[in-house]
């Protein structure tokens, strides 16, 4: 009954109505924006975005699916060579609508392999010879050593990286994953919005209490200081929870639905050949839902903590936007404190750069990835929140009495 009491305080607000509204509409364009940002060219030269673009895409793409052999890379190099040659200031639209475009995804990992430590730069691909192409895996694998040694500080991080290359499957498997890579950039940016929101939704939770005399009488209840707290707690994680799986499964239907879902176990080394996180692009997408719901209820849980603390919402709403929207720009501002902020929970709402920057931890013996320990440690700090809201309202009950 409490519970059910909680959950409708929470929805009739007004302004709660208005939030999850928004929710939806920005939900909506998100979509149509990926949508929208999807680009085809046909043989003819003539671009394409909307609805069909990003089907269109992938079909003209995965007629190099399968086994990425040296052979295949060969054949892309040499007619990218050829072609270029041709055109040598600009390609033009029709030669790019077809045959550029359905293997550029591979010139590019390419030129990735080629350039682990510096700038993309097409030119390394002029200069490779026939002999050079048909050992390009063999090359990756020396580039991968040299980063080991470069990274590799302790025994330990270089086992650990030595490990997490040798999980790279060669030859890779290719297949056109560009509504995946597409997502990836307009997911990154929704989960950020929805933690705000979300702020705002469990800020008030709380707050409401700590109106003049009301603390008295909720506290003065049978259940007042401990079942009707706990109560409120759950409702603050599951309305949480709820409205970041809806909201982002949501974005996920109508986006892949339209673009389709080619690419699911496309490697993301394809893009970031040397990344550690060795990952297809979809669960590379599900890795940013997931960092983003963790640091979502982190930030609620710190929410609610502030609003028992300072008794009023006023400063809690904010907790959120400065954790996960400011910390980055004061970060780049300060490069020499690097180490305090790549433990900061922006991590997670910005994985579409943590999964490029090779950085480790070692504890003793032990070495995590970045993100890894990030997840783990902000799940650990999330339940500690819990019992640190309860305790921190049921003392203020008993301070009261």
């Amino acid at each position: 009954m409490m519970f059910k009491y909680e959950l409708k305080k929470i929805f009739s607000k007004r302004i709660n109505q208005v939030l999850l509204a928004a929710v939806l509409v920005v939900t909506i364009i998100y979509s149509g924006m990926a949508i929208g940002s999807m680009r085809y060219v046909d043989e003819e030269g003539q671009d394409h975005t909307g609805i069909e673009a990003g089907r269109l895409l992938a079909e003209n793409i995965n007629q190099w699916k399968g086994k990425l052999t040296a052979e295949k890379i060969s054949e892309v190099i040499d007619d990218y060579k050829t072609i270029s040659a041709k055109y040598p200031d600009e390609i033009p639209n029709t030669e790019y609508g077809k045959t550029v475009q359905s293997y550029y995804d591979i010139y590019s990992f390419v030129i990735g392999i080629m350039t682990p430590d510096s700038e993309w730069n097409e030119s390394v691909v002029d200069q490779l010879s026939d002999e050079q192409l048909q050992n390009i895996y063999t090359i990756y694998q020396d580039n991968m050593k040299k980063i080991v040694e470069e990274y590799g500080t302790t025994p330990e991080k270089r086992s650990y990286l030595e490990s997490v290359y040798k999980k790279i499957e060669i030859p890779f498997t290719f297949e056109a994953k560009d509504s995946w890579a597409t997502m990836t950039m307009y997911a990154q940016t929704y989960v950020l919005l929805m933690a705000v929101i979300i702020g705002f939704l469990v800020a008030g939770i709380f707050s409401g209490e700590f109106r003049p005399g009301t603390e008295d009488v909720f506290l003065a209840t049978k259940y007042g200081r401990s079942k009707a707290i706990k109560n409120k707690i759950f409702v603050g994680i599951l309305v949480s929870t709820v409205t970041y799986w809806i909201g982002v499964g949501i974005l996920s239907l109508i986006s892949f639905a339209v673009m389709g879902t080619s690419g699911f176990f496309t490697p993301y080394q394809i893009d970031d050949p040397y990344s550690i996180y060795v990952m297809t692009y979809g669960e590379y997408y599900l890795l940013i839902l997931v960092g983003g719901y963790i640091a979502t209820m982190f930030c609620a849980a710190l929410t609610m903590l502030v609003t028992v603390k300072m008794h009023t919402p006023n400063l809690a709403v904010c907790i959120p936007f400065f954790l996960l929207c400011m910390m980055p720009f004061i970060a780049r501002v300060l490069p020499a404190f690097d180490d305090f902020f790549n433990l900061l929970p922006t991590v997670l709402t910005n994985i579409f750069n943590a999964v490029r920057t090779p950085i480790i931890f070692q504890i003793g013996s032990f070495v995590f990835c970045q993100i890894s320990f990030l997840m783990f440690l902000y799940i650990v700090l999330f339940i500690v929140l819990l019992p640190l809201i309860y305790r921190g309202y049921n003392r203020y009950g008993l301070k009261k009495k």
